[in-house]
């Protein structure tokens, strides 16, 4: 077959880096969504002057498939099909399905999003959902095109963590940047430990995170969690 098509959770061993609270300076979430953010960031600031801030949901509503077909010449390896939403700066937000295509080296070649018809019955599936946002330490206009990337995990059986939610916010103003992990409606918190990791990045370069990972209890699934990050300390020689 040319065609494979895969759920996340099983490709997330060649796609996604060593989780945040094992390798602090390592990268968070998977490259593939990333890259597809920074592609529908810039192609949603060209064609709206309004925008504020897009992110798109990774595990476990993203889906990857193999592929050998082509963007006129350049070959398409992965299309990542997933939801998401884009924020404008009036407060409004619109959630969409998307469709991105990757090339053999992972970069982005396309990304399409279409928006979701709510008085025709379209929407995103019923889910649980933990919400917050993420705001600095210090005071500082983001740079350009700078990047959440936020993930959550199950450590009750492994110190490595199960990964059950990630999303990736491309912001275009300022903090606190919202965020919002979708789990099933079937989730529950019984017998399980979950943390949260997050970086803000901007030029592939992790610009603050949370100097460690925030444990959730209950209560926090209810009510919004604010996260502080922080710069990172320097290396020494």
């Amino acid at each position: 077959m040319t065609k494979i098509r895969r759920l996340l959770p099983a490709l997330l061993a060649a796609f996604i880096a060593t989780p945040a609270f094992a390798a602090p300076e390592g990268g968070v979430s998977t490259p593939m969504l990333s890259r597809c953010a920074g592609k529908a960031g810039l192609e949603t600031r060209q064609s709206d002057a309004a925008f504020g801030l897009l992110a798109l949901d990774g595990a476990p509503w993203l889906s990857i498939e193999r592929t050998d077909e082509a963007v006129g010449i350049q070959p398409i390896m992965t299309t990542v099909t997933g939801t998401g939403s884009r924020y404008r700066r009036n407060g409004t937000s619109v959630p969409f399905r998307f469709t991105c295509v990757l090339d053999a080296d992972g970069q982005a070649l396309m990304f399409h999003a279409s928006l979701l018809m709510p008085k025709l019955g379209d929407t995103l599936p019923p889910a649980t959902v933990i919400s917050g946002s993420a705001t600095l330490a210090e005071k500082i206009a983001l740079p350009r095109g700078v990047e959440l990337r936020i993930q959550l995990f199950d450590i009750a059986r492994s110190p490595e963590g199960e990964l059950l939610a990630e999303q990736v916010v491309r912001s275009g103003w300022q903090v606190p940047i919202p965020f919002a992990l979708r789990l099933p409606a079937t989730f529950s918190t019984e017998g399980r430990k979950l943390i949260v990791t997050a970086r803000l990045v901007a030029a592939h370069q992790v610009q603050y995170r949370l100097p460690a990972p925030r444990v959730l209890n209950d209560r926090d699934i209810l009510a919004p969690v604010v996260l502080t990050l922080e710069r990172p300390e320097s290396k020494g020689p």
